[in-house]
């Protein structure tokens, strides 16, 4: 049973078009932040699934992917896994019970969300003990570091300890009203404050009955519930989710993060990369990062409009060409060129309108 919520799940994220080989599902689990494996959950629309089992071996992937083929809700096209009749049916009826988000944005969020939960957690204890005016208390997270970044971040609301404990406890109450009530149980359950002690990770799994895959994946859902709520309506919430975000770099490499500083301060490629001392195709590759992971909007400052242009074109004709034959038709075309067109195309025809956060 445990195992049946993995393999249900798994094809959830299966759509008409996903077309991925046992390896590809792997390095996409484990996050690898390369430009083809970033590439390949766009082409697949397998956002939800980047970083999620980063622990699962490619081993265990193959079980899953024989256990999936040999029941006829996978099937195999040139080691290529694609969804079945049957997968379409087990798709439906999965998601009817268990509603999956994925979104673009949970590339963005998926380093962001795991360190929100935690400081989640450990403001709601701080303030919890205060209200009973308790200071002997084991904090929730020890890290001294992450214990003074938290202690900064009450201070910059510039509110009494007072209100904002009030407003705080107003909002998580609100937010969990939202869900459905075994999900807030579950949610509520982790959570510390005075004279309450939150279970940890095993002892959930164990009084519900989930798998460590079905437990990571829950609490991913829940996690990206919390970008989706109304920052007006729960302003304390979105503001340590907006912090603990730019920390984060919003999903980015620290690397990237800097290229793209730069270029958002009018840098070309070329000086960023003798400003950086790295290599310009190491600039060019940030600049795909930022565009598959952020939606950035501004790569067109860096291709020419005439190479555009044409390679546009030529996707439009037609939609499965590969580089090697569209080189052979745009004079001097780079694949950094081609494949940011692609990547454009594919999200326009797949009617992503999520904006980039710049």
């Amino acid at each position: 049973m445990e195992r049946d919520f993995l393999f249900k799940y798994v094809i959830s994220l299966f759509n008409e078009k996903t077309c991925v080989t046992t390896r590809q599902l792997k390095l996409i689990a484990t996050a690898k932040r390369t430009p083809s494996v970033l590439f390949n959950v766009e082409k697949n629309k397998l956002y939800a699934l980047f970083g999620l089992f980063p622990e699962m071996t490619e081993k265990k992937w193959e079980k899953l992917s024989m256990f999936l083929v040999s029941n006829d809700l996978l099937a195999l096209q040139d080691e290529h896994l694609v969804l079945t009749e049957k997968g379409i049916k087990s798709k439906t009826a999965f998601s009817d019970q268990f509603p999956v988000i994925n979104h673009l944005n949970q590339l963005s969020y998926y380093g962001t969300l795991p360190l929100f939960f935690n400081r989640m957690i450990f403001v709601t204890q701080v303030l919890s003990e205060y209200s009973f005016r308790n200071k002997n208390y084991s904090p929730f997270l020890s890290s001294v570091n992450e214990q003074r970044k938290l202690k900064q971040w009450l201070i910059e609301q510039k509110l009494p300890m007072n209100s904002l404990t009030s407003n705080w406890a107003a909002e998580l109450k609100a937010m969990l009203k939202t869900l459905p009530t075994e999900e807030a149980d579950f949610i509520s359950a982790h959570f510390t404050g005075y004279d309450v002690y939150g279970e940890t990770s095993r002892q959930l799994q164990e009084r519900y009955g989930f798998s460590k895959e079905e437990y990571r994946v829950r609490l991913q859902q829940f996690n990206y519930k919390i970008t989706l709520l109304e920052p007006t309506q729960y302003p304390l919430l979105s503001a340590l989710l907006k912090d603990t975000h730019k920390e984060c770099h919003e999903g980015l490499s620290h690397s990237a993060n800097i290229t793209k500083q730069l270029l958002e301060k009018g840098k070309g490629i070329d000086d960023v990369a003798r400003m950086r001392k790295l290599k310009v195709n190491t600039i060019r590759e940030h600049i795909l990062e930022c565009v598959l992971i952020l939606n950035w909007p501004y790569f067109k400052r860096y291709i020419s409009r005439e190479k555009y242009a044409a390679c546009r074109a030529l996707l439009n004709k037609k939609p499965k060409l590969q580089y090697a034959e569209a080189k052979n038709v745009v004079e001097d075309l780079d694949f950094f060129v081609f494949r940011l067109v692609e990547i454009e195309r594919t999200r326009r025809n797949g009617q992503i309108i999520e904006k980039s956060g710049i």
